[in-house]
């Protein structure tokens, strides 16, 4: 398939609070981004927090933090979440970790003996294991994330999909699962297993991954959850054996970096390459979404158009990893190690936006 590059409708500056600890790695390495009305919501890597900002003239600003911690008991406090996923279904926001293992990354100041250790050695990040919700709810014109609201005559409170310190019950499962119990155990940069993606439609919340890749085939987990006694719990579909669906899709090689599903039910993806190479990146569209199965196999997602041609900028940098809807026809692209020409003063920094 040839390239299909577009140039964005327009440029977007987002503008963080000068006073946050860690504003360089934030406006540096976000990795995924959300829009509800007028606010928009990222992660980024080297935290376990959530960004709300609010829509200006150019972009977004009044930047506000929220710590994960604020809202549960994570393993680690307040150690990295890897946080690659969000998510938005009334009165919840979503969020998920990668899941998954690293490997240390050998230093070439060091000796021969202590880069072939590093490179041998395969770190768990507890706090990477995590799936949840947290009540958002619009309050004077923002949205508020809160550790306790009333929604349509219920209390609601902050929710974790149920596991231990270095797995949740998802991760558990797919341990002997015959497409992905080989890859659970490999690191995210080796292929192994790595969320990215994550997108709530009704009852079935959709896991994008950007590995493993099969064969060319990226992969999206489909679960349902049930609230008891305080956390979530994997629920099985009727006459479904296990506690998770599996869907495939021919992205040529690539892996998912973001999931949208729109108001109609058709699904949007970010596609990219995947462990750490540069490459193309693209959206892709499911019209109608994925099948209400156990199972599917997506020969032929529609390429719309590529947002980035990776290498060509430069090596390692502009990696398009979060997709916001800021209408029904636009979309806002965001980048983990933006070019140094969209850096803005010591807190901006300039993402795309184009139209479908």
């Amino acid at each position: 398939m040839k390239p299909s590059p577009r140039k964005p409708a327009h440029k977007c500056l987002i503008q963080f609070d000068k006073n946050f600890s860690n504003i360089e790695d934030l406006r540096t390495e976000i990795s995924s981004s959300l829009v509800t009305e007028d606010n928009l919501w990222l992660s980024y890597d080297e935290d376990a927090g959530i960004e709300r900002l609010t829509r200006t003239e150019r972009g977004f600003g009044y930047h506000k933090h929220y710590e994960l911690f604020d809202f549960f008991d994570l393993p680690a406090g307040n150690g990295e979440a890897d946080m690659e996923a969000l998510a938005y279904q009334e009165p919840f926001l979503w969020f998920c970790g990668s899941m998954s293992l690293k490997r240390d990354s050998p230093d070439a100041d060091d000796s021969l003996e202590k880069q072939l250790d590093d490179l041998s050695d395969i770190d768990v990040d507890e706090n990477r294991f995590s799936l949840g919700c947290i009540p958002c709810i619009k309050k004077d014109g923002s949205y508020e994330l809160l550790n306790e609201a009333e929604y349509n005559g219920k209390k609601i409170r902050p929710l974790m999909l149920r596991g231990g310190t270095k797995s949740t019950e998802l991760h558990n499962a797919l341990m002997r699962d015959q497409h992905l119990e080989r890859f659970m155990m490999i690191p995210c940069k080796d292929n192994g297993f790595d969320i990215e993606g994550l997108a709530v439609y009704d009852d079935r919340i959709f896991i994008g991954l950007i590995g493993p890749v099969l064969n060319g085939f990226a992969v999206i987990l489909e679960i349902g959850c049930k609230e008891f006694d305080g956390e979530l719990l994997l629920s099985k579909r009727p006459d479904e054996e296990k506690l998770y669906r599996k869907h495939f899709i021919d992205l040529r090689g690539m892996g998912i970096r973001e999931l949208n599903i729109t108001k109609n039910g058709d699904l949007y993806l970010l596609a990219g390459p995947t462990m750490d190479l540069d490459g193309t990146i693209s959206i892709y569209r499911v019209n109608g979404g994925l099948p209400d199965q156990h199972a599917s196999v997506i020969h032929d997602p529609e390429r719309l158009f590529d947002v980035a041609r990776g290498a060509e900028l430069e090596h390692g940098s502009d990696k398009a990893e979060g997709m916001a809807f800021l209408s029904d026809r636009k979309v806002l692209i965001t980048y983990d190690s933006p070019v140094e020409e969209r850096l803005e003063g010591g807190t901006g920094v300039w993402m795309d936006c184009f139209d479908l």
